[in-house]
């Protein structure tokens, strides 16, 4: 007598064996004709890490540029400002050496009124000191008159001053009014044994002077009129 044998059918699990053994042939077959494939992968993983170091190193050598850019600059700085030191004190030494320099013509011009007060008798036109200024055609001039008398009385003399020199029409002759700078100067002069006159004199351009002429005349005396004829100082040009 025959038996029946049941076999059970399981599709489900036919399918699903078939699809990991495909799967695992695909890989299989992909690794194979692609050997070079994980050697990619490692070349662009070391690639990343040298990228990645190189943008640390790029980073840092920003950083010291900008370092090194801002040392220039507070070295430059530096140099201007010592420059701009410098050139200052070239001028306060340019100042002080002018100053000096005048100074020593007003101590030889002094000098020069002590010795010839010695030999002088009565009144006198004992000097006349002229420096330029700053302003082009201004001059500063101060005349010294002197009075030397045992009877020591005061004297009353009335000033004038002249200025001989040359213009564009040739040789010309400027007045005291003419010139004079600044607050007006007092003719009418009573003093002593010293006096000292100071003043401006401004120019009209185009005029150079040559000499100056100083007359004093002293009051209630007849023919006591005393003219000096001074040269136009180099140094004031």
């Amino acid at each position: 007598m025959s038996k029946l044998v049941v076999k059970k059918h399981r599709p489900l699990e036919i399918i699903l064996v078939a699809m990991i053994f495909s799967a695992v042939f695909s890989v299989g077959v992909w690794l194979f004709l692609d050997a070079n494939h994980w050697s990619f992968i490692k070349d662009r993983l070391s690639q990343s890490k040298e990228s990645h170091l190189l943008w640390d190193v790029n980073q840092g050598l920003e950083t010291e540029n900008k370092q090194l850019r801002e040392q220039v600059v507070m070295q430059e700085r530096s140099h201007q400002i010592d420059a701009q030191v410098a050139t200052r004190l070239q001028k306060e030494i340019q100042n002080l050496q002018d100053k000096l320099y005048a100074l020593k013509g007003e101590l030889e011009f002094y000098q020069g009124i002590m010795s010839a007060t010695t030999d002088s008798k009565g009144l006198n036109i004992q000097g006349l000191h002229i420096v330029p200024t700053d302003q082009e055609r201004l001059y500063r001039f101060k005349l010294v008159l002197t009075n030397v008398a045992k009877s020591g009385r005061v004297v009353e003399v009335t000033m004038d001053m002249s200025i001989e020199g040359m213009n564009e029409a040739g040789s010309g002759v400027l007045s005291l009014n003419e010139v004079t700078a600044g607050k007006e100067l007092k003719r009418e002069i009573k003093f002593k044994n010293f006096k000292r006159i100071e003043g401006s004199l401004n120019f009209p351009e185009g005029f150079k002077p040559l000499r100056v002429v100083v007359d004093i005349r002293q009051k209630d005396i007849k023919n006591s009129t005393i003219q000096k004829i001074f040269e136009w100082p180099a140094s004031a040009g």
